[in-house]
Formats: structure tokens, C-alpha cells, sequence
């Protein structure tokens, strides 16, 4: 599964792709962008140099590279950083693998002959840039420190400026919470980044042992993050993964090499799953078997039957076979699951109360098999209630200060619990309001994701993204290919097609269950197969 044999004509084939996107100036232009991109450009330079071929398109990438450096020694991510010491620590993690490249490469053409030395110049000035940049988002401190570390085995004498650098980044001590979670929660970008990079901070000697124990915490949550077909949950996210679903294959190398370390055959079975869902990276893959020759056959596979509780992330994970649902507190998104091809991207309650009527999970708990939200109602200091007049004058631009100061008419919080219980095949939602006033609209949101078949006993229909259906009674089921969702029972209190102060989704297919203030329901969420 993982051999050089194979990999080696993958990393060949890696490295033309990126010259077949070369332009006349050099450079690797991001279509995406219009724009010249340095650092693909500088990935170009990497694989050119690492496969010793191509060398000609190395020489022209280095002229555009040698042009647009800064006098910092820096360059640009630009779409976003500008004078960027964090994209130089991407830059060096790249590069340094390649340099110096193999003796029989550095003579081999005429456009090989000096690369070495321009290679050497543009990586020294960039690290005089990066040891005094900065950074502005956490993965950077680690991104930054492993890419000084492989400048640091390039160049030895420049170790004792090097060094401080880095240690004084590993003295903020790494951001993993409790549950095993970065700051940024990113499952689907950043973790593979984080990972990566303290797994080379740990081979160049820098606080090996608690890079490694970080690596597994890291990792063995995410172990529990993938849906079956190998996706992973990105519903806890702080960054621009929030909410997609694709496979983490930049997560393939990371597992392998930290199940090689760690000798946890649980990574590297998670390696061997994902490398069959995604390609892993051709030209981090062979520098991986190179360093540890390949492995034994590994068994496919990932964690298939579990439930696990974080509480620092707020979250409950169900995983049963091809059942994966994820409970999440701090957010109006209370529920996601995935079965086959049906997806039920986000369950949603909503009370049309004073503006603050969203159900949000302020507190999250495990019960006698369940999870319990709590939602207390309070997402305004002023609301639900009316306000009182002051008496005196109140200028129009004091209005929004003195609002502090005025007495309210309170009236109750719309205090309610959903509760999320695993049955046989699916799981049931009871949501019971607690306090509040009576006779307010309700609603429960069952937001899919579109191009299903949506039936009831005397009706089917293609709903389209943005439309919204109610289930009055009975029983629904949403249809994607053999996989099946089953609703039930309906609920009809009111016809409130977007209801005021409920979160939309224009791009999913809405199924309402709507109800008057108490509340009392119970809806079951049944997965079958035709």
C-alpha cells in the first residue's frame, strides 16, 4: 500500500504537474487568484530539486522567486499575508528536504549548474526574514519553528540564531485542550498542519517527548471525528473548513508517521483507510519511506462503533457503523449526521421570542445514555423583556449608553432541553420547553443537504436547495440513492414558512416540525436502507 516503487512515478508525475503550470515569468499562477503565487512557485522549485528533474523549470521558477523576495528576504500569500514570516516557515518546510540536492543532480544540466547556490541564497535571507516576523494565528508559532528547524540542519552555523527562536515559540507550550483539540479545531486543514509540524520539531531534536504527546492526543481524537466514508466532522472548526466535507488526506503522512514513532497500529490502520479514500502527498510519501523504509501491510481501517464526550469542545460523537452524528453545544447547529449518502447537515430550534428565541446549547451533559443541551435563553442582556422610559432627556447619540440604565419589564426566558438518545438504527430528539411564556411559535429544523427524494405515504417530490417543507403528521423519509432517513411523527402548530429570528438555510432543504408554546416532542431520526 505504501511503497517507494509506486510513490516514486506518483512524485515524478507531482512534480510535471506543477511545471505544466508555469508561466513565461517563472512563476505558478493560481487560477483561482489571476495572480503570480510565490509559494507554489516555491513548492515547484522543491519538487524540481528533490526529483532532479525539470531543472530548467527550477532555474526559471528561482528567477521570478529571486525578483519578487522582499528586502525582509520574505514573500507573500496574496490573498491574505503580505511580508509573511508564517508563509516563509511553509516555504522552508518545502524547500528544505530538497536542498542540498544529490551531487549527480547539481551538474547534470546546464540549468542545474549554480541552482544549489541561488537555492542556498534565497533560503538563508528568507530565514533572516522569519526569525523576527511574527506570527497572527497559533498554528504559525509551530508551522514557523519546524521550518527554522530544517533551515537549522541546512545550515548549521546559523543554529545560534536560530535556536532562541524557537525555543521561545516552544515556551508558549503547545495549544491542545483537554479533549485533544488545537485552538483552531481544524480537523480538516490545521491539524494536519500542527501535526506535521511537531513531528519535525521532534526528528530535529526539539522537545521530542512532548511533540509526540501531543501528536497522539491530536491524533486520536480525530480518530473519532471520520464518518465512514472517510470525511471527517469539521462542525467544531474556527477556521475556513467550518462545515465541508471532504477526506483530510494531508492527515495520510501524519498518521504514518506517528503510528512508525509511536508504534499505535490505530494510526497507521487510519494512514492505510484514508491513502484509499485520497492520494496522499507524493512528494512528503517518498520522503517518509526513504527515512523509514515501508511498512507491513497494514489492515484498512478506522473506529467504527463508539460514542465519545468532550466536554472542553462541547461535542458528543455517535459513530455506529455507517451511522456518524455529531452533538454540539455553544452553537444554534445542534445536530449533524451522516449515513451513507444521506446527510442531515443541521438540526435547529427555534422560538419567535423577543429576538433570543434560538436554541442554543449553553451547557452539554451525559445522562443514563443520552446528552442533554440546555438552552437558558439568554443571548441578550436585554431581552426577553420591554424597557422603561428614563424621565430626562436622552440624546440620540447617548441612546445605545444609557440603555443600561433604564429598569426592565421582564419576562420569562424561553428555558428549554433537547435531549439526544441513541436507538437501535438511528436516535430520538425530546425537546421540552422549561419556561417561557405560552402560545409562542416553535419549530424543529431539519436541514438536509440537497439532491434527495423526499416522500411521505401519499407524496414524492426532488425538493431544491432553499425549499421548505412541512411534515404535518405522520411519518417522512428523504431518500439519497438505497440510504434512507426516516422523520417521524410530524408536528403542524403554525405555517410560519421562515419563521422571525430563525437562522435560514438557503442552500439546504428545510423539513419543519412546528409547535405553540409548551412543547413537549419527540421526533425519531430512523436510518434504513431499500
Amino acid at each position: 500500500m505504501f511503497s517507494l516503487d509506486a510513490a516514486l512515478p506518483k512524485l515524478a508525475a507531482q512534480c510535471d504537474s506543477y511545471v505544466a503550470l508555469q508561466h513565461p515569468d517563472g512563476a505558478i499562477h493560481r487560477a483561482d487568484w489571476g495572480l503570480d503565487d510565490p509559494g507554489g512557485t516555491c513548492s515547484l522549485v522543491a519538487l524540481c530539486l528533490y526529483t532532479g528533474q525539470n531543472l530548467d523549470a527550477a532555474a526559471r521558477a528561482l528567477d521570478y522567486l529571486e525578483a519578487y523576495q522582499r528586502p525582509s528576504g520574505l514573500t507573500d500569500l496574496r490573498d491574505c499575508n503580505f511580508d509573511s514570516s508564517p508563509d516563509a516557515g511553509f516555504i522552508l518546510q518545502a524547500m528544505c528536504p530538497a536542498y542540498p540536492p544529490p551531487p549527480v543532480q547539481r551538474g547534470s544540466s546546464p540549468a542545474g549548474r549554480g541552482l544549489e547556490g541561488r537555492v542556498e541564497a534565497f533560503l538563508r535571507r528568507m530565514v533572516v526574514g522569519a526569525l523576527t516576523g511574527g506570527f497572527h494565528t497559533p498554528n504559525h508559532r509551530w508551522v514557523m519553528s519546524a521550518g527554522l528547524a530544517l533551515a537549522e540542519q541546512c545550515f548549521p552555523d546559523l543554529s545560534k540564531q536560530i535556536k532562541p527562536v524557537i525555543e521561545s515559540y516552544l515556551a508558549e507550550g503547545f495549544d491542545l485542550n483537554a479533549d485533544g483539540a488545537w485552538i483552531e479545531r481544524s480537523a480538516g486543514v490545521y491539524d494536519a498542519i500542527c501535526v506535521k509540524s511537531l513531528l519535525i520539531l521532534a526528528e530535529c531534536g526539539y522537545e521530542k517527548e512532548n511533540c509526540l504527546a501531543a501528536v497522539d492526543r491530536n491524533l486520536a481524537l480525530n480518530l473519532h471525528l471520520f464518518h465512514a466514508d472517510g470525511t471527517i466532522e469539521t462542525g467544531l472548526s474556527r477556521r475556513q473548513d467550518h462545515g465541508t466535507r471532504s477526506v483530510p488526506s494531508a492527515l495520510i503522512i501524519p498518521y504514518l508517521w506517528a503510528g512508525t514513532l509511536l508504534n499505535e497500529p490505530r494510526f497507521l490502520q487510519a494512514a492505510a483507510f484514508l491513502s484509499v479514500k485520497a492520494p496522499a502527498d507524493g512528494y512528503s510519501l517518498v520522503q517518509f519511506l526513504r527515512k523509514f523504509g515501508e511498512p507491513e501491510p497494514i489492515d484498512p481501517r478506522l473506529p467504527e462503533s463508539y460514542t465519545c464526550h468532550y466536554p472542553v469542545l462541547q461535542a458528543h460523537r455517535i459513530r455506529r457503523g455507517a451511522l456518524s452524528a455529531t452533538v454540539f453545544g455553544s452553537t444554534a447547529r445542534l445536530l449533524h449526521l451522516v449515513a451513507g449518502q444521506v446527510e442531515l447537515v443541521s438540526v435547529k430550534i427555534s422560538q419567535s421570542y423577543f429576538g433570543v428565541g434560538r436554541f442554543v446549547g449553553d451547557s452539554i451533559r451525559e445522562d443514563d445514555g443520552a446528552v442533554i443541551l440546555r438552552s437558558e435563553g439568554k443571548l441578550s442582556p436585554y431581552r426577553p423583556g420591554y424597557e422603561l422610559p428614563l424621565g430626562r432627556p436622552v440624546p440620540l447619540e447617548r441612546y445605545s449608553e444609557l440603555r443600561a440604565e433604564r429598569t426592565l419589564r421582564r419576562v420569562p426566558y424561553c428555558l428549554s432541553e433537547l435531549t439526544v438518545r441513541e436507538i437501535e438504527g438511528g436516535i430520538t430528539l425530546h425537546y421540552k420547553t422549561l419556561d417561557g411564556m405560552d402560545r409562542v411559535p416553535a419549530q424543529i429544523a431539519l436541514d438536509f443537504a440537497p439532491g434527495g427524494i423526499w416522500e411521505t405515504d401519499d407524496t414524492a417530490l426532488q425538493p431544491l436547495a432553499g425549499q421548505v417543507i412541512f411534515l404535518k403528521r405522520g411519518t417522512g423519509r428523504m431518500r439519497y440513492g438505497r440510504d434512507v432517513i426516516e422523520i417521524s411523527p410530524g408536528a403542524s402548530a403554525h405555517q410560519m414558512w421562515a419563521m422571525r429570528d430563525a437562522e435560514i438555510a438557503p442552500g439546504l432543504v428545510r423539513v419543519l416540525l412546528t409547535f405553540l408554546t409548551p412543547v413537549e416532542a419527540n421526533v425519531t431520526l430512523k436510518i434504513t436502507s431499500l
